[in-house]
């Protein structure tokens, strides 16, 4: 059939039996453009797919989650609200895109094929004009929400990126964790929506049990990946330490941060704190029990006690105001 297209067109114009082949001739010439567009759509629904993976989503929207339960909680109001989410989930954008640009070439050589990269969902190119284009949005989204509030937010969207350009192999990357979760209750009182009144300072114990959760969740997001870590020469805090030693230290910054949410607020604890206090060694409990069989448990386990401190956090005198 391939030969009967070169047929001469008096041939197709008298009928014969070659008649039909310039018409499929030109149908297929038409299909031309229709399968471009196709693979068009096809490259840009594969690229949109390896930056949503890219994007570390888990933590996105854990972080952007919880910190937004919590200025609705603190009386943002429905805009303030919507405007911390954005703000929020744009830092963790970059953060999640900057560490997956960064860490390219080394999954590339531990063979992880999981990662959207390395599966030739998207180019490392793509992923680092991402991580910049969410930084450059987050910097105005953070600034509406208040000279103070978006300043501390961006200093704790900095101290992720200098985790991933810097920290991240040193016996300190675990700071970054602890000073961008220690940022939270600081922008929820900075950005408090009572223009009427000064602004003040968090309490010490709201920061410091915030800085304690996230140095859970820098073990508890590391922990899975630390073998392979150790094997391309990554060594933070907890690759140093190894997995055996973080299952069991894991559990004690989570218990340690709702113990200071349930006894270090003014006045007695009541039983509504200490149950909280109870739900969170339930979790911290799960996760290391079911950590080797399942090792996203810890992270879960993680995220599950910091949501029940936010809800502490949120309905604690003394969070958004000092106390």
């Amino acid at each position: 059939m391939t030969g009967s297209r070169e047929l001469p067109d008096d041939a197709a114009a008298d009928g014969g039996a070659g008649a039909a082949v310039p018409v499929r001739g030109v149908r297929h010439a038409g299909s031309a453009p229709a399968g471009i567009a196709g693979e068009a759509a096809a490259g840009v629904a594969r690229t949109a797919a390896g930056l949503a993976r890219a994007c570390h989503p888990g933590p996105a929207v854990a972080v952007t989650t919880l910190v937004t339960v919590l200025v609705a909680v603190a009386g943002w109001g429905p805009a303030g609200t919507a405007l911390t989410a954005l703000a929020v989930l744009t830092g963790q954008l970059s953060v999640g895109w900057c560490n997956d640009a960064v860490d390219a070439a080394r999954d590339a050589a531990a063979g992880r094929t999981s990662k959207p990269i390395v599966a030739g969902l998207v180019s490392a190119r793509t992923v680092r004009v991402a991580a910049f284009a969410a930084l450059a949005a987050c910097v105005p989204l953070s600034l509406a929400c208040g000279l103070v509030a978006g300043a501390t937010h961006l200093v704790a969207v900095a101290a992720a990126w200098v985790y991933n350009l810097w920290l991240k192999g040193t016996a300190a990357s675990w700071a970054p964790y602890a000073a961008g979760f220690g940022a939270v209750p600081v922008f929820v009182a900075a950005g408090t929506p009572r223009h009427d009144l000064p602004v003040s300072p968090p309490a010490w114990w709201a920061v410091l049990a915030a800085a304690l959760l996230g140095c859970a969740a820098h073990l508890a997001n590391v922990l899975p990946d630390i073998e392979t870590d150790v094997a391309t020469g990554v060594r933070g805090w907890p690759q140093r330490l190894g997995p055996a030693r973080v299952r069991v230290l894991l559990p004690l910054p989570l218990l340690a941060a709702s113990a200071l949410l349930v006894v270090a607020p003014p006045g007695p604890a009541g039983p509504v704190r200490w149950l909280a206090l109870a739900g969170v060694a339930a979790c911290a409990a799960a996760g290391l029990l079911l950590a080797r069989r399942v090792p996203v448990a810890p992270f879960a386990a993680a995220i599950g006690a910091a949501g029940i401190d936010v809800l502490l956090l949120a309905a604690t005198p003394g969070v958004v105001t000092g106390g």
